[in-house]
């Protein structure tokens, strides 16, 4: 996939939980440990993300510090974001229980428990490699997407 085709991939995926700015195609190169990346978004002075020349996946580059997956391939990449965006639209219209005090709270932090839970599990069937490890980019943003329910 040359940069004009992985920048139309990437074009909608501005809801993608990255802080940082999407870049345009043709992308910078960047050499992490030998190894070359395109860096597609970047959060100057943080982070980038990086597209691996070599195979397609999709890493993380902090400025310091060793690289770690997000995606196994830009397409994968695509199907989380919109995985993400439709579990946030669902998270954005969750109007809590009827209930106050106590229970509402534990309701709500279950509905919320549930929705992080099945966002995770819809993750691993498009792309187990990238929610292998809890602190994996899409775990966090899961788990920070239910935390944001009904709060």
């Amino acid at each position: 996939m040359d940069d004009t085709e992985m920048a139309a991939a990437l074009a909608g995926c501005v809801s993608c939980p990255y802080p940082g700015t999407w870049q345009g195609s043709p992308f910078a190169e960047r050499t992490v440990g030998g190894v070359r990346y395109g860096v597609v978004a970047l959060d100057p002075g943080l982070s980038a993300l990086g597209v691996r020349r070599a195979d397609g996946s999709l890493w993380g580059l902090p400025e310091e510090g060793v690289p770690h997956l997000v995606n196994s391939g830009v397409e994968a990449f695509v199907a989380f974001t919109r995985a993400y965006e439709e579990a946030a639209a669902e998270a954005d219209a969750y109007a809590g229980p009827d209930e106050d005090g106590e229970e509402e709270e534990e309701l709500t932090e279950r509905a919320a428990d549930a929705l992080t839970d099945a966002l995770l599990e819809r993750f691993a069937a498009l792309d187990a490699e990238a929610v292998a490890d809890e602190n994996s980019f899409w775990c966090v943003a899961a788990e920070e997407l239910g935390y944001g329910m009904g709060g």
